[in-house]
């Protein structure tokens, strides 16, 4: 972790240094206590800590640096580097990004599901795309119900380089049927020169209301990591019910299906639920059981309490 606080002190003081500017650090920790009932173990974990910095220039441009450091099997961690973007907003409709920047392809979908700190959304948990890459991205506000994004990247996510002369194009296209009702189709190709198109295909619907919100995706990936018949779906559906402004329930469900050179070792349904309790802004904890039941072999599951703490 010593490289993490490097980074931390050097951005506190950057926050100093602008105290009277528009530049903020921003960070957040993803921590858990987790028992695992079939394999009787139990485990303290970080698995995960952001740290970042935001600089706005004016109205029109400005810039954010994010460095990652994940989980590891050893106390040796490692930081990446995983947003380092500008941005320009164009015009009041047209918004671009360009460097290392955090893509839009389950970002909707994520913030619906609400918990990034227990689990990833499913395109994210079962690697259809990564969150960021290098390369560029534009948001167009069509009008108050509709907006489109264009995604054209490397392809190789922010923790490795580019590999090759390849680049992975994505588009999307989000509409706001009601204050309450989003609906959103994306889909993207990777083509590499000597093997089969990756292609993916995803839809979504999420309802907000006061007290609960639900959601809903179908994924479909083609030539998985560029494998001919390596092709998959995923199926997930959540929602969460607001006892009070403090807590509430939740519960996802997830059906995985691939076929053999995708991601067949993860073939199967997962369910989690729980509680979540929030005691100030900032700070979640929630309490839940996970469970994973596979196509062949016996189910697994394991009880966690999670904790986000952000800034």
């Amino acid at each position: 972790m010593k490289k993490f606080f490097t980074i931390a002190l050097a951005l506190a003081g950057m926050n100093l240094a602008h105290a009277q500017s528009t530049g903020k650090v921003h960070g957040q920790i993803h921590s858990n206590f987790n028992y695992d009932a079939t394999a009787e173990a139990a485990a303290f974990e970080v698995s995960r800590a952001y740290l970042g910095y935001k600089y706005k220039y004016n109205d029109d441009w400005s810039v954010k640096v994010t460095f990652d450091v994940g989980g590891a099997d050893t106390y040796a961690r490692t930081a990446y580097l995983k947003v380092a973007a500008l941005k320009w907003k164009a015009t009041d409709k047209l918004t671009v990004n360009f460097g290392q920047v955090g893509l839009k392809q389950f970002k909707t979908q994520e913030k619906n599901w609400g918990y990034r700190y227990i689990a990833k959304s499913s395109q994210d948990r079962y690697k259809m795309g990564t969150s960021a890459d290098m390369g560029f991205t534009a948001d167009y506000k069509l009008n108050g119900m509709f907006a489109l994004d264009l995604t054209v990247v490397n392809g190789e996510g922010y923790k490795k380089d580019q590999a090759d002369s390849n680049v992975k194009t994505g588009f999307g296209l989000t509409m706001k049927a009601t204050d309450a009702l989003t609906l959103r189709v994306y889909t993207d190709a990777l083509a590499k020169s000597d093997t089969s198109t990756q292609n993916t295909m995803a839809l979504f619907a999420g309802y907000k209301a006061d007290a609960f919100r639900l959601g809903a995706e179908y994924n479909t990936q083609t030539a998985h990591k560029n494998v001919d018949g390596g092709d998959y779906e995923i199926v997930s559906a959540y929602g969460t019910y607001y006892v009070n402004d403090q807590v509430g329930a939740f519960a996802r469900y997830d059906v995985v299906s691939c076929d053999e050179g995708g991601y067949d070792g993860k073939n199967g349904d997962y369910l989690i639920a729980g509680l979540e309790y929030r005691p100030v802004k900032g700070i979640s904890i929630s309490a839940n059981v996970q469970g994973y039941t596979p196509e062949d072999g016996d189910a697994e599951n394991s009880v966690y309490m999670n904790l986000l703490y952000k800034f």
